[in-house]
């Protein structure tokens, strides 16, 4: 039998709350980063089967038919606590053209300039919001360098779903758009199995303090 994982209510507002500050460092830096006002969503935190994956990934691109995509592993560091999982950020299609206008890049974009593009702002956004995560949790995470999954590729092929190694998933996904412009993008975190209790065993340490 499948273990059950879960989160009681006091551990969801709990953890939402430290999302809440973690996305908006994340956002923050990205803001400095462009130099220009970003605007966060609601972040929406659920456990979701592994068989449900793909459809979650189709409702969080907003039915895109193409998109970019960025990992970046994370685990944790030091200490006992077994958090681990994968920071996705999912780009829209018209993220380099926003993204180059707004660096003030000259001419069309290469394929380079593109991946550069996506790593370096993946990067900002998924290492600022997992700093500001264990900051609060209290943990130590080291992280993997960032990699691009795909270019202008469809929603099915950011996880090979027929490879999955888990039955269920903690999943915190946060949106970030640019007020006036085409550009958006995801940062999913992702936390598997056996990750979501160490979650909620950290988060029962906050609750008592």
């Amino acid at each position: 039998m499948n273990p059950v994982y879960a989160l009681s209510e006091d551990q969801r507002d709990c953890l939402q709350e430290i999302v809440n500050v973690a996305m908006g460092q994340a956002g923050d830096s990205l803001a400095r980063y462009l130099e220009t006002f970003i605007q966060l969503s609601v972040p929406k935190i659920r456990l979701v089967e592994s068989s449900e994956l793909v459809p979650e990934l189709q409702k969080m691109s907003e039915g895109a038919e193409f998109i970019s995509a960025v990992r970046q592993g994370f685990f944790t560091a030091k200490g006992n606590a077994q958090i681990r999982g994968e920071a996705i950020v999912v780009f829209g299609d018209e993220s380099f053209h926003e993204l180059a206008d707004l660096l003030a890049y000259d001419g069309e974009l290469s394929t380079q300039d593109q991946t550069e593009l996506l790593l370096e702002v993946a990067n900002i956004l998924s290492s600022a919001c997992l700093i500001g995560l264990a900051e609060q949790m209290d943990v130590e995470l080291g992280f993997s360098p960032p990699s691009v999954i795909g270019q202008n590729i469809t929603i099915h092929r950011v996880v090979n779903a027929d490879r999955l190694n888990w039955s269920r998933a903690l999943f915190v996904e946060i949106k970030y758009t640019l007020e006036q412009r085409s550009f958006n993008c995801s940062l999913l975190l992702m936390m598997p199995g056996e990750a979501i209790d160490a979650v909620t065993a950290t988060l029962d340490l906050l609750l008592a303090d």
